[in-house]
């Protein structure tokens, strides 16, 4: 019985079914030999011709009716623990990494975080903040899922173009400034607050070579969209920006989405200025690998409609 091996369970199994070598052959892509050669190790195992010719076909012996049950139960059985099992999210017990930095933290992960411990409160999120390496993490099964701005990535990748942004200037609402947009471009660096995107590792036009991955980073100086300045207060995150914007004298660019939420809840206005406004597309990344991953599936398509992007 050592010598039996799955494929020549599946044979038998056949045989049994169909009755017929030629049949058999053609279910299971095999030529009529080698279903022959399997048969003949079948007996050699079992010690028992299994199978008679007979003209109505190949008919099984006492052995073989006594075995077929619990081979065909057991390769079911095989079949189905093999198979991947489909995501329960109600059930489900999964960790997920996500990049993220600061605009989709205050924009998508709150709600993220709300509607996933409802619908999967077995699925863990732990949200990580965008830094060099991020190729490499997605690579490596360390990263699942990667939010941000995005140029050119690499083919093993998969990318959901989610939406583009507005960058506008914002000021507090009692700010002079607010109605004198004309005058942002001469105004002193010291009067203007910094939000810089991503960490400083080398980058040129406002993009970071991350591997063969291109992301946005604004880190200082006069490239970028944001036209940074030497001597301006500087911050990491477009958040802080606007809490700090509406409690001083200071303007900042900071995304549209992000302003015209605060601007209901805090004391800013978007200052409107005669210049298209930059622009920037914000996408959704994962790994090839992970295409068929149902639960990462469910997962982007969860966070599509917390975005209100489905």
């Amino acid at each position: 019985m050592s010598s039996v091996d799955l494929n020549l369970l599946r044979v038998f199994d056949a045989i049994f079914e169909l009755r017929s070598v030629t049949r058999t052959a053609e279910r299971l892509s095999l030529t009529q030999s080698a279903i022959s050669h399997a048969l003949g190790r079948l007996r050699l195992a079992f010690d028992d011709p299994l199978f008679l010719r007979h003209p109505s076909g190949l008919q099984p012996t006492a052995r073989a009716t006594e075995i077929a049950p619990g081979i065909r139960e057991g390769l079911a059985q095989l079949q189905e623990a093999l198979a991947p099992s489909p995501f329960d999210p109600a059930n489900a017990r999964r960790h997920f990494r996500i990049s993220a930095g600061g605009y989709f933290c205050a924009l998508l992960v709150p709600e993220l975080i709300a509607r996933t411990r409802r619908l999967a409160p077995g699925v863990v999120l732990e949200i990580d903040s965008p830094a060099p390496g991020l190729l490499a993490a997605l690579d490596d099964g360390r990263t699942d899922l990667a939010f941000g701005v995005f140029g050119k990535i690499p083919g093993r990748l998969r990318q959901h173009r989610l939406f583009f942004e507005d960058v506008v200037w914002i000021a507090a609402c009692d700010n002079p400034l607010r109605d004198r947009p004309e005058a942002l471009a001469d105004l002193p660096a010291h009067c203007r607050l910094q939000v810089v995107v991503g960490q400083p590792f080398p980058g040129h036009g406002g993009f970071s070579w991350d591997g063969g991955l291109e992301r946005l980073v604004v880190t200082g100086g006069e490239e970028g969209i944001w036209g940074l300045r030497d001597g301006s207060p500087r911050l990491h995150d477009a958040v802080t920006a606007i809490a700090t914007v509406a409690v001083t004298d200071l303007v900042a660019q900071v995304p549209r989405r992000l302003a015209e939420r605060s601007a209901r809840e805090q004391r800013i206005a978007i200052i409107d200025t005669s210049a298209s406004p930059d622009r920037v597309e914000m996408a959704m990344l994962w790994h090839s690998r992970l295409a068929a991953d149902e639960g990462l599936s469910w997962l982007r398509n969860v966070a599509l409609a917390c975005l209100g992007e489905e």
